[in-house]
Parts: structure tokens; sequence; C-alpha cells
């Protein structure tokens, strides 16, 4: 069922109340016409009436009234002080309420509606009434006839929704080209034929979607070229300092130069990573001892590391990214914990859904407008810059090698309380 706010459930109800109001006001005009306007068929019908008076007589005659009724169809009721009788038989359901009057002159009065009509005269001091109404075939037809117009017209309403659904299928092609770019699937486009509005919107998209793709391939190529090149002149520089003999200036250089070498390292793993049609190499690994060993890295720099995972859990998987991984979610856990004696946690649970590992901790936590752009690269929270440490690429590293996994990742946080990070490797990738 289409939603209430999408753009083609709106076009749909107002086509729907357009064609209403329209029927409405036809139906209203001809109406209106018809009660107010003196046609020829109008004169005729009270000619026709007249004449059913007189045939009855003045005063009425009952037997006269029985003939007529008989003859015709009719019911005839007359009252007046001297004397009450009627003619015919009377129809259970007329519809007196209904009828509409569309004659009223010299003491004679006509009513119709829906094949309905009620005659009423004022003869000889009483009240003289005929009611004609059409056959139980008549109604019969006139029934169906009412279906077979609500199916017409049902059928009108399908036909207009598949042709607006039609129309509007180049709108749902491109909010599904938009999350696919929002994923970083940028050579994803969109096939649409014709000359309209939307047709044109979409091939601007497509060209936009290109034009976006060139440039984050050159900004990767660009920067994998120079994180590359800086290996090299990095390399001499450390040798270089290495023979200073100022051991303060000495440890500041080596400092910086490390502190370079690893951007350099992470900024030519993400370009490495940016690559859409990366094949990775799978292999065996044995993830809890993987994870044991990322743990005790930070244990022996004194951080205090909580772990409850579950004994050989064996993957197929990438091992390098995936310790690249935990090692990222586990120096940016540390990294914001300064001021808490809470430990970080890493829980991994398997089941059905896969492979689920949450890495918490209880540090300044992240801001919730910031929460959406984490994972974007070179992305650095208000708080980081304060600290002046990181380079923005830890998360966006984790979140890309979780995807070439074919997994998700999502990260909870509050400020002032903590962070969480949890990320899902399909059940796929477990080996039984």
């Amino acid at each position: 069922m289409p939603k209430m706010n999408s753009l083609f459930t709106k076009l749909l109800l107002l086509t729907i109340l357009a064609a209403a109001l329209l029927n409405f006001a036809v139906f209203a005009t001809f109406h209106y016409y018809s009660i107010t306007t003196d046609t020829r068929m109008r004169s005729n019908m009270t000619d026709y009436v007249q004449y059913l008076v007189r045939d009855i007589g003045n005063p009425p005659e009952k037997a006269r009234a029985e003939k007529l009724a008989e003859r015709l169809g009719l019911f005839v009721s007359y009252e007046s002080d001297s004397e009450s009788w009627t003619a015919g038989v009377s129809p259970d359901d007329f519809p007196d309420r209904k009828l509409l009057e569309f004659f009223s002159r010299d003491g004679l009065s006509i009513s119709s509606a829906h094949g309905y009509t009620r005659i009423v005269s004022s003869a000889d001091g009483g009240i003289l009434t005929l009611l004609m109404f059409p056959e139980k075939g008549e109604i019969s037809k006139l029934r169906n006839l009412m279906f077979v117009l609500c199916g017409i017209m049902m059928v009108i309403l399908a036909g207009t929704l598949l042709i607006i659904r039609r129309m509007l299928s180049p709108v749902k092609k491109m909010h599904a080209a938009i999350e696919e770019v929002k994923n970083g699937n940028y050579g994803h486009k969109i096939s649409q034929s014709g000359r309209d509005e939307l047709a044109q919107l979409c091939r601007m998209f497509n060209g936009l979607t290109a034009e976006v793709e060139r440039a984050v391939r050159s900004r990767e190529r660009l920067l994998a070229d120079v994180s590359h090149e800086l290996r090299t002149p990095l390399t001499s520089m450390r040798v270089a300092a290495d023979m200073v003999a100022d051991e303060e200036l000495k440890q500041s250089l080596i400092e910086d130069i490390n502190s370079m070498d690893t951007l350099t390292g992470k900024v030519l793993e993400s370009a490495r990573l940016g690559v859409s049609d990366r094949v990775l190499e799978m292999d065996t690994v044995d993830f809890s001892a993987l994870v044991r060993r990322c743990a005790g890295k930070f244990r022996n720099r004194g951080s205090n590391i909580e772990l409850s995972i579950y004994e050989n859990i064996s993957l197929c998987a990438n091992g390098l990214m995936l310790e690249s991984l935990m090692t990222n979610l586990l120096e940016n856990a540390v990294k914001y914990s300064v001021n808490t004696d809470s430990p970080v946690k890493v829980t991994a649970l398997k089941d059905a859904d896969g492979l689920t590992v949450t890495v918490s901790d209880k540090g300044q936590g992240i801001a919730a407008k910031e929460i959406p752009y984490v994972f974007e690269p070179f992305y650095r929270s208000d708080t980081a810059r304060t600290r002046n440490t990181g380079y923005g690429l830890g998360l966006s590293l984790c979140k890309r090698i979780v995807e070439l996994h074919g997994g998700t990742i999502k990260l909870r946080s509050e400020e002032g309380a903590g962070t969480e990070v949890v990320f899902t490797l399909p059940p796929m990738l477990i080996n039984i």
C-alpha cells in the first residue's frame, strides 16, 4: 500500500478528488437545468398528468380510478371530508422524501425522482394523489447499470493508478539511485527513456554522478600517489633524525616522522580500499585469537580492555583487514576513554544472523549532530579537533573493510556517556 506522504499517493488522491468534483459539478448543473427549465418534455408530462386527473373525474370516481390504476399500474388515493378511498396497489418503498417538485400551479403539484412520480391535485374540496413508479425489472436494470458504471469507474481509476505509477517511476528510480550513491556506488546509472522533465532530470543525475565518480577516483589516485611518494623521503628523514646529537630534538623529530608515516599509511590503505572492484584474498582466520592479539597490544600500553568472546570463532575472511578493523576500533575507544576508569569492552556473538562484534567505551562520546558523518573519510569531530589527534580515517577504513566482507557497521554514542560501535559479518563467512 503506498505511503500517504508519497508523491504517487498524493497525485492519485488528487485525481480521484478532481474526478469526483467534476462529476458532481456536471450532475449538479444538469440537475439544476432539469428542475428550473421548462422543457417541451416537461410540458408534455404536465398535459399528460392533467389528462389523467380529468379522466378520474371531478369529483373523483373510485370506479374510474380503479380502471385507470389497473391499466397504467398506478396507485390512486382520494381524501375529503365526505369520503376516503384508494385504488391500485401501494408500493411499500415509495421514496417520498427524495422526490423533487418541478411543477406547482392551479392546485396541481408534480414531483419526481429516479422514475418515481407523485401527482397531487385539489379536486372538489378533497386531495387526489396519484403515485407512478417503475416496474421491478426496471429497478433491477437501473441497479445493474449502476454496478456497470461503478465497475467502469474502478477500471478507469485502476488505469489512472497504473499510468501515474508509470509516469512517476523515474522518481522511484532516482530514490534508489541516491541510496546507491550514498553507499559509495558512484557508477550507478538510471536507465530512463523519454523526453519529459523527469527523464531529463534522470539524465542530469547520471551526468552528475559521473562527474562525482571521476572526482572521487581522481582523489583516491592522488592520495595513493602522494602517500606512496612520501614514503621515500620519510625514510630518509628518519635516517637523518637518528644522526641528530640533541636527544630532545631527535626524539621530537622521530615522533613527527612517525606521525607522518602513520598518516601516509592510513591514506594509502584508504585509497586502496576505495577501489570498487577490489577482490578480497580470503583465508581461514581465527577471529578469537585475532581479537585477543589486538587487545594485547593496547594492554601492553596500559589500557584496560575487557573481552567477552567465544573461543575458536573461525571465519573465511581477509585476516589483515580484520586486524586493521579491530585495531582502529580499539584505538578510537582507548583514545577517547582517557578521563574514565571504565574499561573498553569487546563482545562477540555468533548466531543465525552472523557474527556481531561490539566495541564500547565510557568515554567522552560524540555529539548527536556529528554521528551521521563519522564514517566519512577525513571527518573529525569538534572534540577530536580540540584534542588535535587522529586523522579522521579510522572509522572510514572500518566501514569499508566491513562492507567489503558483506557486513554492516553502525555507531551509537551519547556525548559525555560513551560510544558503541557494532559491526556484523554475514553467516556465510563463519566456518562451522
